[in-house]
């Protein structure tokens, strides 16, 4: 069922097979009644608001039983039934089939499809929705009644029909329909005349139709029509939309040839250019005092010269300024091409009578054919200084670059003839680089005469970039929109390709693409290049292949270039803006998207063959310093891989996976290897095993569920391809993933026991790379002891313990704990699997001295207690333990007891493998821990022997000399460890050492020795200063604080020794704190802040009570120094 109640009212129902029958109301009174009721159906209309519709000149005195008799005649019109019309507490309510349409609902509901279609950029449905609703609308809605529900209701729907008329246009306008366009928006401008959007709308159906002049026409209308009727300028969005009349046509900037976009874009917002416009804004005022000039803004395409004099302009219009705008192109259709449009914007602007006579003789004498060129610039030059004369006079040129002899010559003769004018010339052009000698020629004439100032404009800031972001990316598109700092890294804030960025992640959607960048900037690259000479666009083509920073000699011998050619080639891009310095002989790219769309361009085979070429570069010349390339040599070399395979850029790949996985980013070390495996050739089953493997190890430290799989299958290629070596490290990782996979036990303990025995078979051709190393045959029983297997004494296990052993003599100092810990467990449960107590001394050793590295008290006395039981009995464990307790004695304040135990761990001798397996050898530290203790109790000194002039004992013999009160020999021994010129012990001992070196420097109280020290200690502030757990000389972060004492930096004095007062106080270390709170009092005293003295004193008289009671009354300090 269709309602109409606009036009003729009636009720279409769907015949039976004989199409729709209409029924007509006749009665004014029941159509009024009708209509009301129909419209207001869902709530009901009360009985006095219906009978004040019906009768609104007054209700007749029966008016009750009138009502009735009108609702009558609509139950009946609407249905024939009783049930059509109900009467339901004082309020009528009607009744209508499902599926009933009202036409002035659907209408009203199309006109606002149709807004949010054209919103969509959805234009042909806009369009056909809007015409639909237009259809409607203008027909009369009850012409034969008037009344205030009425009016109120003719009013509603005469909006209604204006926006249905403006969508219209617009949608016409988007689709090209220029006349069409302009005839909705002409009706909806003689509806609705002071209603600014309807103007809006006719200026874009003049602008499609191609009548730019008559859009700045109807601009000028608006304008007098408001201020005549209201008094008011035209609204921001109206005043926006001349300013876009003014800059049209855009900045030769490509367009994409393909569809990228449904229509046109709405104008983007003018953001930053705070200073450029202030700028303008000063040169107006002086051409207002009759100085007449030239501004020419330059920049590169698409960075906003012709929006921001457009902005300037449209400021300059409102305050009055006559504004005339031409644009030169490169291929002018006629003669004085931007002279006519100047001419043009003149006389729509309104000039008067005399001066509109001159216009329009200029205008017909430029029209034809082939105007006489001295007259032509005679009378145009004229023009404008009569204008100027008589008002302020602001002309744009667009692309001044492009302009040809004509136009500048009409320039050259307008500023001889400046004189008592007040004019003032923006023009737009490019880069120097890129201008033509006629123009440079002009210019270079403006400059010296005094008339030319130089307006250079850089790209958009972050914050401006951030404000652009937020006006014209919708909500939802917001998070795939990259961060400012990254767009202005990809545009160099380049306007056009910003919008570009901006709006193309909102739109390639509805045109099915899934391209990173747009049509548009693909085409913009396009220009760039090919306005480039063969070798820059060569260097350019080698340098985007390098990345965004590029060095030039990598980039010129992959493009073929000899390095004075890449030069000048490289000054030419640099004067382009192309590219920009990065430092240290390095370069970028200022637009980063225009490398990548230029790479993109290039054929798969010259990019495959660009990347080979350049990988083979930087392995040739940098061929010392490959490990700052790795991760790019990683990529040039899969970029560039042969098909079929390709082992150079399998094994970078490898190399940069493991240098993500050291960085921590395992996630893309598993990437990197499912990389490599894709580059390993088909015939190389070796190659592909180890490629396996590596990517299950990758996967077994990401956490990755299916790393057992990958292991499992990486182990039996590695088997039938004869690579036992490759097999062992699959087998490794099987049985450390079994832990999360542990339906893969069986599998990963008979692989193990397989590949021992094949290797065991093999044992009369120990070398070549198809045996497994001594290393990784004791770790594989490890992992067979912990799967369950038994493990028996012999040759193999015999050659297992001496090379863990071995290697774990090459792990020591703190770059290797992690490593040093794992390795030590295996060998502890390989020795403990076939009882060998030395190997048991030896693991438990390794594995105190990774954990005390690591700060792990918990685990360094499970250590010690794994120590203590594999040592019943053997002197090597005693030796080993008693120079611990010396350690723990010092450490805890226990002197006397530390002299005690020295004594007894001198008396600890032994040999034999473990004792040459254990670094220094054991039962030598006690005597030298007892050098450290005397710097704090002076009777606590060794036995004196030959004072050694080098190495680490000189320097703890250096802290007997110091606390005797001699500094000359320990200063040289000490400040020559610290500058390096004796070089500091590699392994176990350079920690020790470290802490002996920094209680001499702050004895001696040398800044500079102190700095010296500070520089060598900052990285390791959490290392324990020690052996291992076999001495103790304080902590890093004690020692960093007390230099810093020495130094005067109070600050970071303070922060450190905070530190080690707690982590000394943890351990136990009473004389340890009171030295450190000692030494944190100086630091506030030296400092002497608000309530530092305060607290100096507090900590003072803390430290000096507990030296008392460590017997160290020596080391008391009575005053803060």
């Amino acid at each position: 069922m269709l309602i109409r109640l606009a036009g003729l009212v009636s009720i279409e129902d769907a015949g039976e097979g004989n199409g729709e029958a209409a029924r007509y109301l006749s009665s004014a009174q029941a159509q009024v009644a009708f209509a009301r009721l129909a419209m207001e159906r869902a709530g009901g209309t009360s009985r006095d608001q219906l009978a004040d519709t019906v009768w609104p000149d007054g209700l007749p005195d029966t008016w009750a039983s009138a009502l009735r008799s009108v609702v009558s005649r609509v139950r009946s019109f609407v249905a024939g039934t009783e049930d059509a019309v109900v009467s339901r507490g004082g309020r009528y309510l009607l009744r209508l089939p499902a599926g009933a349409v009202i036409d002035l609902e659907r209408a009203e509901a199309e006109v606002v499809d149709a807004v949010a279609a054209h919103a969509a950029r959805e234009f042909d449905d806009a369009l056909r929705l809007a015409e639909s609703a237009v259809a409607c609308l203008r027909r009369p809605l009850l012409p034969n009644h008037d009344g205030e529900w009425v009016g109120e209701v003719r009013a509603r729907l005469a909006e209604t029909l204006v926006t249905g008329l403006e969508t219209a246009s617009l949608a016409a306008s988007a689709l090209g329909d220029g006349p069409g366009a302009l005839r909705f928006a002409d009706e909806a401008v003689r509806r609705a005349p002071l209603r600014e959007s309807t103007h809006r709308a006719r200026m874009t159906a003049h602008v499609a139709a191609g009548n730019r002049a008559e859009a700045m026409r109807c601009y000028h209308e608006l304008r007098a029509t408001l201020a005549d009727e209201l008094g008011i300028d035209p609204s921001p969005e109206s005043q926006a939309a001349y300013v876009e009349l003014l800059g049209a046509p855009a900045e030769q900037v490509p367009q994409p040839q393909e569809a990228s976009r449904s229509g046109p874009r709405a104008p983007a917002p003018f953001v930053g250019r705070r200073g450029e416009r202030g700028a303008l804004a000063q040169a107006w005022s002086r051409a207002e005092r009759g100085t007449s000039h030239m501004v020419l803004v330059t920049g590169e395409p698409g960075v906003g010269k012709t929006r921001l004099v457009t902005e300037a302009a449209h400021q300059i219009s409102l305050a009055g300024g006559v504004v005339a705008h031409a644009r030169c192109d490169l291929a002018p259709a006629a003669p004085f091409q931007p002279v006519v449009e100047a001419v043009g914007a003149l006389l729509a602007a309104g000039l008067d009578e005399r001066l509109a006579r001159r216009a329009t003789a200029l205008r017909d004498t430029l029209g034809t054919d082939q105007p006489d060129h001295t007259r032509a610039v005679e009378q145009a030059a004229d023009l404008f200084a009569r204008i100027s004369r008589e008002h302020p006079l602001l002309l744009i040129l667009d692309d001044l670059d492009q302009a040809a002899d004509d136009t500048l010559a009409v320039l050259r003769q307008v500023f001889r003839r400046r004189a008592d004018s007040a004019l003032l010339v923006v023009a737009t052009a490019g880069l120097p680089a890129r201008r033509e000698e006629r123009l440079t020629t002009l210019v270079q004439q403006l400059d010296q005469d005094g008339w030319l100032y130089r307006l250079t404009l850089p790209g958009l800031s972050e914050q401006d970039v951030r404000e652009l972001a937020d006006e014209v990316v919708p909500e939802p598109f917001l998070d795939e929109v990259p961060a400012p700092r990254r767009l202005v890294a990809d545009t160099g804030g380049n306007v056009y390709l910003l919008l570009e960025m901006l709006q193309w992640p909102c739109e390639r959607g509805s045109v099915g693409s899934r391209a990173e960048l747009s049509p548009a900037i693909h085409e913009y690259a396009t220009v760039q290049l090919t306005s480039l000479d063969a070798v820059p666009r060569r260097l350019l083509r080698g340098a985007v292949v390098a990345g965004r920073i590029f060095e030039l000699d990598l980039v010129a011998e992959a493009a073929g270039l000899d390095l004075d050619r890449a030069m000048d080639a490289l000054d030419l891009l640099l004067a382009a803006g192309i590219v920009s310095e990065a430092g240290r002989g390095r370069y970028r790219f200022t637009h980063d998207v225009l490398r990548r769309a230029t790479y993109t361009q290039l054929s798969a085979a010259r990019r495959r063959g660009l990347h080979a070429r350049y990988a083979e570069v930087v392995e040739r010349r940098r061929a010392g310093d490959l490990g700052r390339y790795t991760r790019a040599l990683a990529h040039h070399r899969t970029a560039g891989a042969t098909e079929g395979g390709d082992q150079h850029a399998v094994r970078w790949v490898w190399r940069a996976a493991a240098q993500a996985g050291g960085d921590g980013a395992l996630e893309e070390a598993v990437r990197l290897h499912r990389e490599a495996l894709r580059h390993v050739p088909g015939e190389d089953d070796g190659l592909r095993a180890e490629a396996v493997t590596n990517l299950g190890l990758a996967q077994l430290a990401a956490g990755h569920r299916e790393c057992g799989q990958t292991l499992l299958d990486g182990a039996l290629h590695a088997m039938h391809s004869e690579r036992l070596p490759v097999a062992a490290r699959a087998a490794l990782g099987l049985a450390d993933a079994v832990g999360s996979r542990p339906e893969l036990r069986a599998e990963a303990a008979a692989l193990i026991e397989l590949l021992v025995a094949e290797d065991s078979a093999r044992w009369g051709q120990r070398g070549g790379n198809d045996r497994i190393d001594g290393v990784t045959l004791g770790r594989m029983l490890a992992r067979q002891v912990r799967l369950g297997s038994p493990l028996g004494a012999g040759p193999v296990t015999d050659t297992a313990l001496a090379e863990l052993t071995r290697e774990l003599g090459l792990l020591e100092g703190p770059g290797m704990v992690a490593r040093r810990h794992t390795l030590a467990g295996e060998l502890l449960t390989v020795a403990t699997a076939v009882d060998d107590a030395d190997g048991r001394i030896v693991a438990a050793h390794h594995q105190a001295m990774a954990a005390e590295l690591r700060g792990d008290l918990a685990g360094r006395q499970a250590a010690l207690t794994t120590l203590a039981a594999a040592a019943h009995a053997n002197p090597l464990g005693d030796a080993l333990l008693l120079e611990h307790a010396v350690a723990e004695a010092v450490t805890r304040g226990r002197f006397t007891d530390a002299a005690v135990v020295a004594r007894l761990a001198g008396n600890v001798t032994g040999s034999g493998p473990g004792w040459a397996a254990v670094s220094p050898p054991p039962g030598t530290l006690a005597q030298r821990q007892l050098l450290v203790a005397g710097l704090l109790r002076t009777g606590l000194w060794p036995e004196p022997g030959a004072a050694p002039r080098t190495g680490p004992e000189a320097a703890e013999r250096s802290l007997r000399e110091l606390a005797g009160g001699v500094r000359g020999r320990p200063h040289l021994t000490v400040r020559a460890f610290a500058t390096g010129a004796e070089p500091l012990p590699s392994g176990d001992e350079w920690a020790h050492l470290m802490g002996v070196l920094a209680l001499g420097a702050v004895e001696l109280g040398d800044p500079t020795t102190a700095e010296a020290l500070r520089a060598r200690l900052a990285p390791y502030g959490g290392l324990v200063c020690g052996v291992g757990y076999r001495t103790f000389a304080g902590q890093v972060s004690f020692h960093l604080g007390q230099l810093a004492v020495v130094t005067g930096d109070w600050d970071e004095a303070e922060s450190q020794l905070t530190d080690a007062v707690a982590w000394l106080t943890v351990r136990g270390a009473r004389p340890w704190v009171a030295l450190a709170k000692q030494s944190l009092a100086r630091a506030l005293a030296g400092r002497a802040r608000a309530g530092d003295r305060g607290s100096a004193r507090t900590l003072l008289t803390e430290a000096n009570t507990a030296l008392v009671e460590a017997g160290l009354a020596h080391r008391v300090c009575a005053v803060v120094a």
